[in-house]
């Protein structure tokens, strides 16, 4: 495999003292590939900054300019939980250009697969606003460059962060070229993602939510998963999938509690990957998205590129499973065959 990535130190100087999304995660993960040997078997996409017309494609001008000039004046904080820096702006202008490189790379065949280890995160980045750490929606930007400038009729996107992708959900609510699939905590903060959000319009039934218990665990994701996510993948026929890869789903993230774990991980990234080689060619980008247990992340980020690079044998979990009693997951399969057309 020829597995592609996306790393500028650019991504290291959006930072703010005391907040959970911050430069040490990068530090963390680079640190890891080049522990195992990891880094060297990649090739590198230069991060190059989004130009404006592929940011609007997402985004409102306005709220473009104004994240630009929050920055430029120095930084401040774009809303409750998201911080700008002087260096946020082309951070957040790289995260999404390169990005979108790397997923060209991979569309012309280029390159195999990849991984975009970027900052800030971006999918609860709305049309008109920032949201929960994200500046841009780096993934639905990419995902529409991929339709409209690489001629990709179907894109899917599958998030399995902790959190639900409001954002990215937000976008591309409407549109019915682009699948989006979210697993995450519910009710919990960004407080959407119920089973019956499922796109609008023309876009009706290409978005699939969900909804999970706390403590569900690595048999109920995978269940949710086998059951739901991936006949809807193989009922949209995807050209390419683009992956929002959140490691805060784990069990001992800080910052939610949902039950998964680094085998879980390992497990969900091979299934998407070996989709990927069943409907599309092989063709697949992650793109990274939360994750606060630094060694946590580290390893779920390593085992996901372990298996971009073909190797399906070694994982690294030195954590185990959740010791946490696990909700039962069969009412809310029924749910979402009931509303996906799958009994």
């Amino acid at each position: 495999m020829t597995t592609g990535y996306v790393f500028d130190d650019i991504f290291k100087k959006h930072d703010y003292p005391g907040h959970p999304e911050c430069a040490d995660r990068l530090t963390a993960i680079m640190g890891y590939l080049e522990q195992h040997a990891l880094l060297p078997q990649l090739s590198q996409i230069q991060a190059r900054p989004a130009t404006i017309p592929e940011l609007v494609r997402c985004h409102t001008a306005n709220y473009v300019k104004m994240v630009e000039q929050v920055s430029e004046r120095g930084g401040g904080m774009l809303d409750p939980d998201t911080y700008a820096n002087e260096y946020s702006y082309q951070a957040a202008l790289k995260a999404a250009g390169g990005l979108i490189d790397l997923t060209s790379a991979v569309v012309d065949g280029t390159l195999d697969n990849g991984f975009a280890f970027v900052r800030p995160p971006g999918h609860h980045a709305v049309l008109q606003g920032s949201m929960g750490f994200c500046l841009f929606g780096t993934v639905a930007i990419a995902a529409q460059v991929a339709r409209h400038d690489k001629g990709l009729e179907r894109v899917a996107i599958v998030d399995f962060d902790v959190h639900h992708g409001n954002g990215t959900q937000n976008i591309l609510e409407t549109d019915p070229h682009i699948m989006f699939a979210s697993s995450h905590q519910y009710p919990f903060y960004p407080g959407t993602g119920n089973y019956n959000e499922i796109g609008q319009g023309k876009a009706h039934g290409t978005k699939i939510n969900l909804p999970l218990e706390v403590n569900t665990d690595d048999e109920g994701i995978k269940r949710l998963y086998s059951d739901i996510v991936f006949p809807m993948l193989r009922r949209f026929q995807p050209q390419l999938i683009l992956v929002s890869a959140g490691y805060d789903a784990h069990w001992r993230d800080p910052l939610a509690n949902i039950g998964l774990s680094l085998t879980g991980y390992q497990w969900l990234s091979q299934q998407l990957f070996e989709l990927a080689g069943e409907l599309c060619e092989g063709k697949i980008v992650f793109a990274l998205e939360g994750g606060y247990n630094l060694p946590v992340l580290a390893a779920g980020v390593g085992n996901s590129v372990r298996i971009l690079l073909g190797d399906d044998k070694h994982y690294d979990d030195p954590f185990g499973l959740s010791p946490r009693p696990k909700p039962d997951v069969d009412q809310l399969v029924r749910v979402l065959k009931r509303t996906h057309d799958l009994d």
